[in-house]
């Protein structure tokens, strides 16, 4: 992958969890008590609309990877392991952040969410896992014909 296609993955992926982190904790913990009862932080739906957004860039970008990367390293036998569960975890979130756009039943949007927010953060541990250190990317870009 090109030095510039990997800068646009890590930025769209660190916007994207780090706006979900921000929603989370300004839903959960920056609630404060108005006259009427609990008033949203003004965080919350701004975080939300980044995080909406970059969920969109993220999809695009995975359309991207599928070509360029992740079939190539798969015949290659690179990462797999790891690559096959930085996919599955990118594409249920995928399922869920959609999930949570359109189902209306309360008890079921509740588990969604939960389940989305647990594996977002647990998401970016595997993709630090996925990443190879810096030193053996320089090697390997090299070695390999950039993609």
């Amino acid at each position: 992958m090109t030095p510039a296609r990997r800068r646009w993955v890590c930025l769209v992926a660190a916007l994207l969890w780090t706006s979900g982190a921000g929603w989370l904790v300004a839903h959960h913990w920056l609630v404060r008590l108005g006259d009427y009862g609990p008033v949203p932080s003004p965080v919350e739906p701004w975080a939300l609309r980044l995080h909406g957004g970059c969920g969109y860039a993220a999809v695009a970008l995975l359309g991207l990877l599928w070509g360029v990367h992740i079939g190539p390293r798969w015949r290659m036998r690179r990462a797999r392991l790891s690559g096959a569960l930085l996919v599955s975890v990118t594409l249920v979130l995928t399922g869920s952040g959609w999930l949570l756009y359109y189902v209306a039943d309360d008890d079921w949007r509740a588990g969604i969410a939960q389940l989305h927010w647990l594996l977002g953060l647990a998401g970016l541990p595997v993709f630090l896992a996925h990443r190879p250190p810096a030193r053996g990317r320089a090697r390997r870009g090299r070695a390999a014909p950039d993609l």
